[in-house]
């Protein structure tokens, strides 16, 4: 057995170790250190000789195999990937949105620039159009891209010219009494 096998064989379980640690301690440090130790070690196992070298860095590509197939089917490994159970009763926007568009509905929260309304007592996650908008402010809806609803505050128009001015109607009212 030559003098530096025992640290080839040392510094492989330790890198291997510290990979290990790193799947339960993430942050890469331990998983870079782990793999410096593993390739360190197949360096010194060459220079015990090119057949150590060879046994070395096949050692460690057959460990590095056989820990992924068995951790790819651990327990640990399902934790850590998403699957897709409940997939079919995910949607990605709401439904029924799109006849939401020219309506008209009343601030719930104050939207800086994003907030609540209420129409037809029905909550809505809104986004303002271009300014902050306190609650109680009757918005319109403006806008409908996917998920995303934008309001802006309602244009309110001038009268009509043809229509009695406020002052006629009371005019009226006065001299009809």
């Amino acid at each position: 057995m030559p003098d530096g096998l025992l640290s080839v064989i040392s510094l492989l379980a330790v890198g291997y170790i510290l990979m290990l640690i790193e799947i339960f301690v993430p942050g890469g440090i331990l998983g870079i250190l782990g793999l410096i130790a593993v390739t360190y070690g197949c360096y010194v196992a060459f220079e015990l000789g090119t057949s150590w070298g060879i046994a070395a860095v096949t050692l460690s590509l057959v460990l590095t195999t056989v820990a992924i197939k068995i951790l790819v089917r651990s327990r640990v490994a399902k934790r850590l990937v998403l699957d897709n159970q409940g997939a079919e009763d995910w949607k990605a926007a709401e439904e029924g949105l799109g006849d939401l568009l020219g309506r008209t509905g009343m601030t719930l929260t104050p939207l800086r620039p994003a907030g609540l309304i209420e129409i037809d007592e029905q909550r809505i996650d809104v986004v303002a159009d271009s300014e902050f908008i306190e609650s109680g402010v009757e918005v319109r809806i403006c806008e409908i891209e996917g998920n995303r609803v934008v309001v802006e505050v309602p244009v309110v128009e001038a009268p009509d010219a043809s229509a009695p001015a406020l002052e006629e109607i009371i005019e009226s009212r006065e001299i009809a009494t």
